[in-house]
């Protein structure tokens, strides 16, 4: 029994040291991106731009391929934040524990919000870039929906284990 408790504790510990070091990658991942210059950026989602939009119109004017442009950088803004918001809660689920869950959930939802913030607030001290409330809303929006879904999955997964008991 002890020996079974030992195991289960080293397994918990490997989990949380590498649900903690994914996070942080990620966190890394993100400062990278967040921190181009504004010339890099833009070239990366001119190009993607330009190719998408000569696959959706026959011959795309500068008009449509900077909606497109702006669609990317809209989705990229939700899709990278919502991977931050769904690891995060998953980080925060791992370390916290019973009634204290709500607890890590909270603190994962601020952690969340001041990534969301700050990594465009710094971005106005970058050559070529600015601060706009606009993304700010987005990454937000995109960490409460992996918050969301993290936190459905784990009520999800609950109710079936309750069932198939």
């Amino acid at each position: 029994m002890k020996q079974r408790k030992h195991r289960n504790l080293w397994l918990e510990l490997t989990v949380i040291f590498a649900s903690v070091l994914a996070l942080v990658l990620l966190v890394y991942f993100v400062m990278i991106v967040s921190f181009q210059s504004g010339a890099s950026s833009t070239n990366v989602t001119m190009r993607i731009a330009g190719r998408v939009a000569g696959i959706i119109f026959d011959d795309p004017k500068q008009e449509q391929i900077e909606t497109v442009s702006r669609m990317i950088r809209y989705g990229a803004h939700l899709a990278l934040f919502f991977v931050v918001g769904l690891v995060t809660a998953f980080v925060s689920m791992v370390i916290f524990r019973g009634y204290f869950r709500i607890v890590g959930i909270i603190l994962a939802g601020l952690a969340c919000y001041m990534m969301a913030y700050y990594t465009e607030y710094y971005k106005q001290y970058v050559e070529g870039r600015h601060f706009q409330m606009t993304d700010v809303a987005l990454n937000w929006y995109g960490c409460l929906a992996g918050i969301f879904c993290m936190v459905g999955s784990y009520f999800l997964n609950r109710l079936l284990v309750k069932l198939s008991a």
